[in-house]
């Protein structure tokens, strides 16, 4: 097989779901919203969140491979943006606490 015929292969697999860090981030982001001014509040969202971030980084390793073997892009894409912007608000809104 040549070089091309093995990235249009590729290209037909689909894509892995990236958002499933959303899972973690998005309660502590709530628990940051509604409840911030708790202690057991902020370190439970920590330690959610901080797994969720983990988790972030290889679902945005994953979606940048798939960008770049074209699967899905724009599906993959969206994952990036979604889990850059989630672990980044989550990030700021612990500091600012």
């Amino acid at each position: 097989m040549t070089e091309q015929e093995i990235r249009a292969e590729a290209a037909k697999e689909p894509g892995g779901d990236h958002t499933w860090p959303l899972v973690f981030l998005v309660p502590a982001l709530l628990l940051l919203r509604f409840l911030g001014e708790h202690a057991w509040a902020y370190w439970t969202a920590a330690a959610v969140g901080g797994s969720g971030v983990i988790c972030a980084v290889f679902a945005i390793a994953g979606a940048v491979r798939d960008l770049v073997r074209g699967r899905r892009p724009g599906k993959a894409a969206f994952a990036l943006l979604v889990l850059a912007g989630g672990s980044f608000a989550l990030v700021a809104r612990l500091l600012e606490s």
